[in-house]
């Protein structure tokens, strides 16, 4: 049950905003090829991905999203108990009210930044985080880095990495992260973001650091008109619009359905099976790297337009959520 509460949750964020999928995969997509996504081998599962995504977006300016305190002010694993079809009612209706309120508040300033600016600066917060991690915890239920030395909780401190599970605290998603793969972890993010900001990158090297080579050959960059994909208009520069050439491509409905689908099993919370590629347009839009401010309102726009949504009350009966497709 603890896992299934933890997916629906993801499902419920994602429903805030939109691009909280598209970031999610494409962090997921970039750890796998720089083989920081195994905890078998010391490093980071994908549910510590997904949270670090949460805690950039709460952290950002303007935030995206809120301390996960407002949407559930309790630590869900005290109150799955009872009953479950009255506890998981309890807790989904108290959520929809909540992400209802959030969603609805005209007074919120409104983060228009691009997918490609939220993941380079998701690599600057996270830039240090290997000297960092030795003094402050991540915590996405008040979406605040916490001492660790003045958080009772979380001593004593044995751990590389804390990234405090917001719905099972105070459990350390991140405990399987080493001290050696730490470092590694850091050095990735450095490197990425330095490649990212440095000035005439081509395409192609761009993909290097951001996927890895099976689908980074999957993508051509011939001379042609900007592209529509997933919804969205995303206009590229002359020369590097990008198409799906070669191998077959997951569409993004198909992409969709498997992230989305309320009848797949449960989401793997410590990562035994491994989120696939994401969405290619996601890595596609990284690549061509939009700076234009119209095209940061289109995007906003979409993400932003749609009317608040009440969580469907058909997760209370025991139908699983978000949860992404795992390799072959």
């Amino acid at each position: 049950m603890q896992g299934l509460m933890k997916s629906r949750f993801l499902f419920w964020i994602n429903e805030i905003d939109r691009r909280f999928r598209d970031m999610v995969l494409l962090v997921k997509e970039w750890a796998k090829t720089h083989n920081i996504n195994n905890p078998k081998t010391g490093s980071l599962n994908s549910y510590s991905l997904s949270l670090l995504v949460i805690f950039h977006f709460q952290t950002c300016v303007p935030a995206i999203l809120p301390p996960l305190k407002e949407i559930y002010p309790r630590n869900v694993i005290d109150d799955l108990t009872g009953v479950r079809t009255d506890a998981e009612r309890h807790i989904t209706e108290i959520c929809a009210a909540n992400i209802s309120s959030y969603r609805s508040n005209k007074s919120r300033a409104i983060n228009r930044n691009t997918l490609s600016e939220l993941f380079i600066s998701f690599l600057a917060k996270f830039y240090d985080i290997d000297s960092k991690a030795t003094e402050v915890g991540i915590c996405p239920f008040t979406g605040k880095w916490e001492e660790i030395r003045s958080n009772t909780r979380w001593l004593p401190r044995t751990y590389a990495l804390f990234i405090e599970d917001p719905f099972e605290q105070p459990e350390n998603t991140a405990r399987a992260v080493s001290a050696g793969n730490m470092i590694r972890i850091s050095e990735a993010i450095q490197t990425t973001y330095h490649r990212l900001v440095m000035a005439n990158q081509n395409q192609i090297s761009l993909l290097d650091v951001l996927v890895r080579p099976r689908i980074s050959r999957s993508i051509a960059t011939p001379v042609g008109n900007s592209s529509y994909t997933a919804g969205h208009n995303f206009r590229t520069p002359v020369g590097t619009s990008s198409y799906m050439a070669g191998q077959h491509i997951t569409t993004h409905s198909q992409i969709s359905r498997s992230v989305y689908s309320p009848s797949q099993a449960q989401f793997q919370t410590h990562n035994t099976r491994q989120a696939s590629h994401p969405n290619i347009s996601s890595v596609q839009r990284m690549a061509s790297r939009p700076s234009s401010s119209t095209n940061r309102r289109q995007e906003n726009q979409i993400n932003n337009s749609t009317s608040p949504r009440y969580v469907p009350r058909s997760y209370i009966q025991g139908r699983p959520g978000w949860r992404p497709k795992s390799d072959q």
